[in-house]
């Protein structure tokens, strides 16, 4: 799992950008309603890009068959691939069972939640080793426009979550792994990682001058007011 992924690179010079800042993950985006949506062919050669700074790769993919999300990941040559759509617990299954690495998005409502909000998206993915995103539901944009979470339901959710015992797949019991997205920005990450104790960060538009462009400053900004949340830089 990634600790600072920056979605929605469109350029190398976005690549680039990230790997200086220190985060250690791009996403690249094939919905092709938005803004940042990217061509696989083009995707593969950002991805060699990002290869070339251990960068970790992954896919955002929101209607797409596990079929045709494997397709665009072999093109693309990414190293695991963000469910934003409708897949089943069994379409994740079929991707992992052919060799990609899985990220499950659960959409949550923007502004208050319930405990029980959040335990109802993640009881059908308890089963499973797949890690989970916490974003902000978008409707039929899949995410990336800023809209903010409940950190402090969220906080209150991950104190219980951690002292639970959830039996995966291969037989170990563990809390569950997520990630935090939606309205983070270089001046709220260090409060979101601090009331909601998120442990990974996802952001797309809070890192960018106009929508849909990165800016190499807020990025820098952003990756370092995460690790100054979480006492020091990311650990290799």
């Amino acid at each position: 799992m990634f600790r600072i992924k920056i979605c929605g690179v469109t350029g190398e010079q976005d690549i680039e950008a990230v790997a200086d800042a220190g985060a250690d993950a791009v996403g690249l985006n094939f919905h092709p309603p938005s803004i940042r949506f990217v061509d696989p062919s083009f995707a593969g050669k950002l991805s060699k890009v990002a290869a070339q700074h251990a960068l970790m790769r992954i896919g955002v993919f929101v209607d797409q068959s596990p079929v045709e999300i494997a397709g665009i990941a072999e093109i693309a040559q990414l190293d695991a691939v963000q469910l934003h759509g409708g897949q089943s617990v069994e379409d994740a299954q079929w991707l992992g069972d052919h060799g990609w690495q899985v990220i499950r998005v659960l959409r949550l409502a923007a502004g208050p939640l319930r405990m029980e909000d959040i335990s109802a998206a993640v009881e059908p993915w308890l089963a499973s080793d797949f890690p989970l995103l916490f974003d902000a539901d978008a409707g039929a944009h899949g995410g990336g426009l800023g809209l903010r979470l409940d950190w402090e339901t969220i906080g209150r959710w991950s104190k219980i979550e951690a002292t639970s015992e959830n039996i995966s797949p291969s037989g170990r019991s563990q809390p569950v792994g997520w990630a935090l997205a939606g309205g983070l920005t270089p001046e709220t990450v260090g409060e979101a990682i601090a009331r909601s104790h998120a442990q990974s960060i996802d952001v797309a538009s809070g890192v960018e001058e106009p929508r849909g462009k990165k800016c190499r400053r807020k990025i820098e900004r952003f990756v370092a007011a995460a690790m100054k949340a979480w006492g020091g830089p990311l650990q290799v």
